[in-house]
């Protein structure tokens, strides 16, 4: 069996407009030494059909078919089946530049510390026309303390990871839909570095049916219970993922039963104003988190300015140039 340096994995869903492009970025790689994995999580468009001519053509293409069960899931089955040392995200409707794979394997060739690494990336529309730069922290420590503070995340399809120190943590956690990605970053930054390269080495499409576009709601929520997670983890050492898992995706219910639920709802409120501009729904859920005895200042702070219905007062969050429901109407 023919062992590689690389493992490019993807899972894909209904991305048939996007994903030759990005096939094509990810076959033109200076770097030659790799495999490419690709999960088609129940496409219901031709994706299938472009990943199975695709693999036809190149003997490096592997694909897997299965019903729809969630990026977590999908990329967990392929990294079961991955054969690279290095394992390295790619999304169906991004670019990666020629140069990206032959960079992040020399980089982490270099740093044994180092479990993952990124890149600077460009942000683009769905014409592939670049909107913007996608905010990253560069060097392990400012990608910390990014992560805790909520104000930068690596690019989740710019990452390579090392297959041993993602095994080491766990791998992705199936329990949360979306804002898997921020878990893991938060749970390998308690053991190992992670960094991005300062090359725009990757093109992420902001498009509304990416889960920025029309999950981000749901994201933020999920985010907050990865932040409350790390919180618990120092604490007590563990973590209540199991009862995330036994809730089925019912926050709500997870949520009135979570030891930590003052700091969860504070978490919430803040990311209901910081990411959704919604005065109104942070108040909601800082008003619970000080019922729940949450009565840190920045708590009654926010609550206090979310009361008189102002917005954030930091920067704004990156947004969709226009508004579109997930079909494009």
């Amino acid at each position: 069996m023919t062992d590689f340096v690389v493992s490019v994995i993807m899972a894909v869903r209904n991305v048939e407009r996007t994903l030759e492009e990005s096939l094509a970025s990810v076959l033109g790689q200076t770097f030659s030494n790799f495999e490419v994995i690709i999960v088609d999580d129940g496409s219901t468009d031709r994706t299938g059909a472009i990943v199975r001519q695709a693999a036809a053509r190149d003997p490096r293409i592997k694909v897997l078919h299965q019903g729809e069960q969630g990026l977590a899931a999908s990329l967990n089955r392929a990294i079961v089946v991955a054969r690279g040392r290095y394992l390295a995200r790619h999304d169906g409707d991004d670019v990666s530049m020629p140069e990206r794979l032959e960079r992040q394997v020399r980089r982490l060739d270099a740093g044994k510390n180092l479990a993952a690494i990124g890149t600077a990336a460009v942000v683009i529309d769905e014409a592939g026309q670049a909107i913007g730069r996608f905010p990253t922290a560069h060097g392990a420590i400012a990608v910390r303390k990014g992560l805790h503070a909520m104000r930068t995340t690596p690019v989740h399809g710019s990452m390579m990871l090392r297959r041993d120190t993602l095994a080491a943590v766990g791998g992705y956690r199936e329990a949360f839909p979306v804002s898997q990605d921020f878990d893991l970053w938060l749970r390998l930054t308690e053991r190992f570095d992670i960094d991005n390269l300062e090359e725009l080495l990757y093109r992420w499409r902001m498009s509304p049916g990416s889960a920025y576009g029309y999950r981000r709601r749901l994201q933020l929520q999920y985010s907050g219970v990865a932040l409350a997670f790390a919180h618990e983890r120092r604490r007590y050492g563990v973590d209540s993922y199991h009862s995330l898992e036994r809730c089925a995706g019912d926050l709500r219910a997870f949520a009135a039963q979570y030891r930590l639920r003052g700091r969860l709802y504070a978490l919430w409120g803040e990311l209901a104003l910081r990411g959704l501009n919604e005065p109104s729904t942070a108040r909601g859920y800082l008003g619970h988190a000080i019922r729940c005895g949450c009565l840190h200042p920045r708590v009654v702070g926010l609550f206090a300015w979310s009361s008189l219905g102002l917005p954030w007062p930091g920067g704004k969050p990156l947004m969709l140039p226009v508004q579109r429901s997930a079909a494009g109407n």
